[in-house]
């Protein structure tokens, strides 16, 4: 499942995402033969509004969905790099449609 962490400052850097988000998967407790949670893909994307104003966004896909899910309730509201971030699930078709607009 793919998550967002929209507004992030422009010092918020890949490792920042990544050392967030696994202060959660740290602490997952699993049962025995269950999936070990785990950050496939961690990114930044950056979107330019028609003023000319560009917003940088995190994009982490972590699985299993649970482990996600987890990461949201958790970690939304809390502190990145001293800024109070929203953290929810992300629909990749939303960005593949802006692609095929542009």
């Amino acid at each position: 499942m793919n998550i967002i962490i929209p507004r992030i400052t422009d010092r918020t850097n890949r490792k920042d995402l990544r050392d967030f988000v696994n202060r959660i998967l740290e602490k997952w407790f699993r049962l025995p033969f269950s999936a070990h949670p785990q950050i496939v893909r961690c990114r930044i994307i950056s979107v330019t509004d028609k003023d000319g104003v560009a917003q940088r966004h995190g994009v982490i896909n972590v699985t299993p969905d649970d482990a996600a899910l987890m990461i949201i309730r958790k970690l939304n509201g809390k502190y990145l790099n001293e800024k109070r971030v929203g953290v929810k699930r992300y629909d990749l078709s939303i960005e593949k449609s802006l692609d095929r607009m542009e």
